[in-house]
This record gives structure tokens, sequence and C-alpha cells, in this order.
């Protein structure tokens, strides 16, 4: 029940609230082998690799549990402008 305005963002986190923000669509199921089905962000993550906004960090992985950089966040949220359908 707080805001944590000083608190890290995760890899998942940040493709959940951009998936939010375009509204939750539909996702076709692709994984990453770090990313467990039943996982909140699972279909957010699934959305994203659809839409060309994360291609995860290499050997088959998300790591959703990384601390999501500057870069990155400006890299989904580029993409996310870039290729929204």
């Amino acid at each position: 029940d707080s805001f944590a305005p000083d608190d890290i963002c995760t890899r998942a986190q940040i493709v959940t609230f951009i998936y939010r923000l375009a509204g939750s669509p539909d996702a076709d199921g692709i994984f990453f082998s770090d990313v467990n089905t039943d996982s909140y962000y699972a279909s957010a993550v699934s959305w994203a690799i659809d839409n060309g906004i994360t291609n995860g960090v290499g050997n088959n992985s998300f790591a959703p549990d990384d601390i999501c950089t500057r870069a990155q966040i400006v890299t989904f949220l580029y993409r996310y402008k870039t290729t929204k359908k």
C-alpha cells in the first residue's frame, strides 16, 4: 500500500506497464525459458515479443527479475511507439 518512488523496476514490471498502456491485448503465448506461463507478466512478455518490443537478453531468456535500466525502458517505449499496431 505504498507508492515507493525510489524503488527500482524490473524488466517484467516495465513490460507489464507498457502492455497495460496498450490495453492488455491478447497475446500469442510465445515465452522465454525464464518466463513462467502462470506469472503475472507472462501475457505482457508474450505481447511484447509479438510486437517487437523486446527480444530478450539472449539464450532464450528475458531476465524478468533484472533491474530495468533507463536505456532498456527508453528502448521498450520507442519500440512500442514505432511498432504500435
